[in-house]
């Protein structure tokens, strides 16, 4: 049985998708299944060692790709996106499949967005499944001796999601005397990392930049061995719920009900409740960037230090 998947593309929703992944793998556990994952290079290999598994970054010019794939794919079982775009459509008709499946945000729109992928594959499929999970491929052993804490200041979709570098740098002085500190980030954000990185430096805190080191699978095992992650609406947020690691994460423009850390008890959100919030916007529509602005380091080391407090009095 061939089943080919149109991922997510960005990290973050592709972590989200995977409780309707897993599902679907339960769901066609008694039979023999070649998956197919179809993708950006971040949700590629964010699920490259799935089980029975060929990845496929999609190219520039997706649809001549797509005529190609589908002569070397030959007959599909069945073919579903995660991707509402129209352009996933268009690749999805082009390939030759007997059955086909859309994912289409406005069916489900007032759920978490991994309940949102969830029941579009039972929707589809008429199963249900017990387990709402995130899962990935990847299964680490803590190594560590040492108190890690991460920073993600970064945020693919836009700036507006963005707290400010010298923040996310006051907030790790707090932590100077026991943790050591992991800038995450892709290629693009190397300037924002060495902006915090050259702040903490200035104040001895020991700190590791990361940004644009690291493989997916290497992110995730970081993330994995850390005590406290300071981050924005992102990609490592939800690969932070995967693991249950402590979570400080920061939400501006974007729709935490939506998009919040999923089933992680070890995680806190930290917003204002602004008017013109959730904007959903990349860039600050009326210019002033307030929902990130006027939220304060203060606030940041209030909660983080409460929700460390927590966790060492239950252990």
């Amino acid at each position: 049985m061939k089943i080919f998947i149109n991922l997510p593309t960005w990290l973050g929703d592709a972590v989200m998708a995977s409780t309707a992944l897993y599902a679907l793998k339960d769901f066609f556990k008694k039979q023999e299944v070649e998956w197919i994952f179809y993708g950006s290079f971040v949700s590629c290999e964010l699920f490259r060692e799935f089980p029975n598994t060929l990845t496929i970054v999609a190219k520039k010019n997706r649809y001549f790709h797509a005529l190609k794939l589908r002569k070397e794919l030959g007959d599909l079982d069945l073919a579903l996106s995660f991707r509402s775009a129209f352009s996933s459509k268009i690749i999805l008709n082009i390939l030759k499949a007997k059955k086909k499946f859309f994912f289409n945000k406005k069916h489900f729109e007032k759920e978490h967005q991994v309940l949102q992928y969830l029941y579009f594959v039972q929707n589809s499929l008429h199963f249900k499944t017990h387990s709402q999970n995130l899962a990935l491929p990847f299964h680490f052993t803590r190594q560590k001796k040492t108190k890690l804490l991460g920073i993600n200041a970064g945020a693919a979709f836009g700036s507006a999601k963005r707290w400010r570098g010298e923040y996310f740098a006051e907030v790790a002085q707090a932590f100077k005397d026991e943790y050591i500190v992991l800038l995450f980030g892709v290629q693009n954000e190397s300037e924002l990392c060495k902006q915090i990185e050259n702040l903490l430096t200035k104040q001895n805190v020991k700190v590791q930049n990361l940004c644009g080191k690291t493989s997916i699978k290497e992110l995730c095992q970081h993330i994995f061995e850390l005590d406290l992650l300071l981050t924005n609406d992102s990609g490592s947020m939800h690969i932070a719920a995967v693991y249950k690691i402590n979570t400080i994460a920061i939400f501006g423009p974007t729709a935490f009900e939506k998009s919040s850390p999923w089933q992680n008890k070890n995680a806190r959100i930290i917003h204002l409740n602004l008017s013109c919030m959730p904007c959903m916007k990349r860039v600050c529509p009326l210019g002033h960037h307030q929902c990130m602005q006027d939220l304060k380091p203060h606030i940041v080391i209030k909660e983080a230090k409460k929700l460390l407090q927590q966790k060492n009095s239950i252990q």
